[in-house]
């Protein structure tokens, strides 16, 4: 009776994907708040609360407008990790207060270094933001996958900018974005494309803290995570049997996701982006191992 419900509830879960968009028209046009960034950007006040305008200010952030297919959003980098952590803590914060403490941060796990933050201060009404911060993507070194530290940093940025920008084009595009192993997957093909303009399933193992289910040394009994591995996060509702299962279909379509691109070497070209994501998306991870 585990074994049914474990299989079940697996099932459940790889089932997750998206309906296509109705219009096929991308750039999508920006969402109302845009221009307020715009307008600050060119020097003009929109009214942001000083707290905010004072940390947007600071020599080691940097702002500016990012064009995606699903229109422009507001993007800051904060080479300060404390800057990073305030500056979502603010825009998360729904009362009024200002300056409530000098040294307010939104205490976050050390691996977590980006967000596309919906805002609740009131200043920020309906606005979406995405707050970098600068580190090793996914808690990784330079070490760990080969290439000097000071290339990772750079190469990290562009991963997680453009990984938000696929949850942001989930979300504008197709209705949704969650928590879950799919989007995952499709947000880190988009930054690794992005960062080394092809995809690496080995990679992404990584990046997950997946272990390789087709490794001579894998253990059968293996649930198929590293302690501590992040797609621990995304599975952690899942009843310990069905673990395993999610792993390794993930695992498989992360192969097959390689294997395609090699083959369709266009899709990994930017102005396929849309497409390859939207492909993705409505086909969910069980259809992705068929590619």
């Amino acid at each position: 009776m585990a074994d049914f419900v474990d299989a079940l509830m697996a099932d459940r879960y790889l089932d997750h994907k998206y309906k296509a968009p109705l219009l096929g028209d991308f750039p999508l046009p920006d969402e109302a708040f845009v221009s307020e960034w715009a307008a600050w950007l060119e020097g003009r006040d929109e009214g942001f609360p000083d707290e905010v305008r004072t940390l947007l200010s600071r020599e080691a952030t940097k702002v500016w407008l990012e064009k995606t297919p699903a229109g422009k959003i507001p993007v800051v980098y904060a080479e300060d990790r404390r800057i990073f952590e305030r500056l979502t803590a603010v825009l998360s914060r729904e009362d009024k207060k200002e300056g409530k403490e000098e040294n307010e941060e939104r205490r976050l796990p050390v691996s977590v270094n980006a967000f596309t933050v919906p805002c609740k201060h009131p200043s920020f009404p309906k606005h979406r933001v995405i707050c970098l911060a600068e580190a090793g993507y996914s808690a990784l070194s330079g070490e760990d996958v080969g290439i000097k530290n000071e290339e990772w940093l750079e190469k990290s940025a562009a991963i997680r900018l453009h990984h938000e920008c696929c949850h942001y084009f989930t979300l504008r595009a197709l209705g949704g974005m969650k928590n879950h192993a799919l989007d995952e997957v499709m947000a880190d093909c988009v930054g690794q494309l992005a960062a080394f303009g092809r995809y690496d399933a080995s990679l992404q193992r990584k990046f997950f803290g997946l272990k390789n289910f087709n490794s001579k040394d894998f253990d059968p009994k293996d649930f198929g995570i590293v302690q501590g591995g992040r797609l621990g996060f995304y599975v952690k509702n899942l009843p310990g049997g069905a673990v395993p299962l999610v792993c390794r279909k993930v695992d498989e379509a992360l192969d097959a996701l390689e294997g395609y691109l090699e083959k369709n070497s266009e899709m990994a070209e930017t102005s396929h982006r849309p497409e390859l994501i939207v492909k993705l998306a409505t086909l969910g991870l069980a259809g992705i191992t068929e590619l």
